[in-house]
């Protein structure tokens, strides 16, 4: 297998590194001391053809992020991993091609997940397979997905997941995974016994079995895996533990609807390597459209190509939709539906009762059995009636 090797790095991380790492991805380790600005430098670190090069810390941010360029446009066949110091803007080094993002402070689960996933996809791409959603399961994994707050995402994710429901009923799970601040629960009217945290906390080897334990049962069939209450909590909850939870579930349900944190975290970027869908939201703001393109161009640079995209638009007006439409065109994003605007969408929040069940007939609503129809294939006619909850 091609090296991991250590560029621009101190010794403490160094240490770090190797003490995180499992045996056999140490063997990989290797330890770059030739200085990369020098003549000829980078191009000896990539003549070593390397599966992961992980930059830093003892470089400048953006001396890291040049060289991460510098490399993707080199060889795409290379994950680079970037050690920040000062903190590293997250567009940029999406767009520099970066695969995962560290600190000096990074715990040993935190630098195992990220080295692992860059070395995974370099290893994937050298056995000449194509990337597929892990044979652990068989149900589709959806994310939904905006790098800004307030677009919408947990308003779409749990209605998305009620509308499944109807047609798959117990076949679906909906995945908190704004571990610090979800409002998942809020939004269905919970009060959850459990969360992500118990799950991470609990003894033993984690099991399809153990977990459903950890479920919370929603009045339209449908189980959901709630955020911590506690900002600390969700602090806790290590990358790995989130792909094994996901890759769980998506082996006994049908469906698993991930509603993410606003940006990209190392969770979410975690969750889209196992993601069949992924759901692009924005809402009618313009920067909003055009940072979203962004991260769909990165995601073309990272060789996330293996889910099906899907563009949708929230709280549409007509009165500046062509403005949108165009803007759209321009940032090489086409839209899949337009969720018009409804003062019944924060009203239904702030009850705890999906719009999908308590609003039938608003338009918002149809637009969101479209969406539910796109990701669950055809849904009978009866399906779109209203359907019986309770609180």
């Amino acid at each position: 297998m091609r090296p991991i090797i250590l560029a621009g790095s101190t010794d403490i991380f160094a240490r770090k590194v190797y003490a995180a790492v499992g045996d056999e991805m140490r063997e990989r380790l290797r330890l770059w001391n030739r200085h990369l600005a020098e003549p000829g430098g980078l191009d000896a670190l990539l003549e070593t053809e390397p599966a992961v090069v992980v930059l830093g810390p003892g470089l400048v941010d953006q001396v890291s992020l040049g060289f991460a360029q510098q490399i993707d446009a080199e060889s795409r066949e290379v994950g680079v991993v970037v050690v920040q110091n000062a903190g590293t803007n997250v567009d940029a080094a999406l767009a520099a091609g970066v695969r995962g993002i560290l600190s000096q402070d990074s715990d040993g689960e935190s630098i195992k997940a990220a080295i692992s996933r860059a070395a995974a996809a370099a290893d994937r791409r050298d056995e000449g397979a194509q990337v597929t959603k892990p044979s652990l399961g068989t149900g589709k994994v959806t994310t939904v997905l905006s790098p800004k707050g307030g677009a919408g995402k947990t308003v779409l994710s749990t209605n998305l997941a009620v509308g499944l429901a109807s047609a798959a009923p117990r076949g679906v799970v909906i995945v908190d995974l704004d571990l610090q601040f979800g409002d998942v629960a809020y939004a269905l009217g919970l009060k959850p016994r459990h969360t992500m945290y118990d799950v991470v906390s609990a003894s033993g080897s984690l099991d399809i079995t153990t977990l459903k334990v950890f479920l919370t049962h929603h009045s339209s069939d449908l189980y959901v895996m709630c955020a911590p209450d506690d900002p600390a909590r969700g602090e806790m909850i290590g990358v790995d533990a989130v792909q094994k939870v996901i890759g769980l579930l998506a082996a006994e349900f049908d469906h698993v609807v991930v509603d993410t944190a606003a940006g990209l975290s190392e969770h979410t970027l975690a969750t889209l390597d196992l993601s069949t869908d992924v759901i692009f939201l924005a809402d009618m703001d313009v920067p909003s459209v055009r940072h979203l393109s962004k991260v769909v161009a990165a995601f073309d640079r990272l060789g996330m190509e293996k889910a099906n995209r899907h563009f949708i638009l929230n709280r549409a007006d007509a009165r500046v939709g062509f403005s949108m439409l165009k803007v759209a065109a321009q940032a090489g994003l086409a839209i899949d539906i337009e969720i018009p605007a409804s003062k019944q969408v924060p009203v239904a929040l702030n009850s705890g009762v999906p719009i999908l069940l308590s609003q039938p007939k608003n338009p918002v609503t149809k637009k969101i059995w479209d969406v539910v129809e796109r990701l669950g294939g055809s849904v009978q006619e009866n399906t779109r009636q209203p359907m019986k909850w309770s609180a």
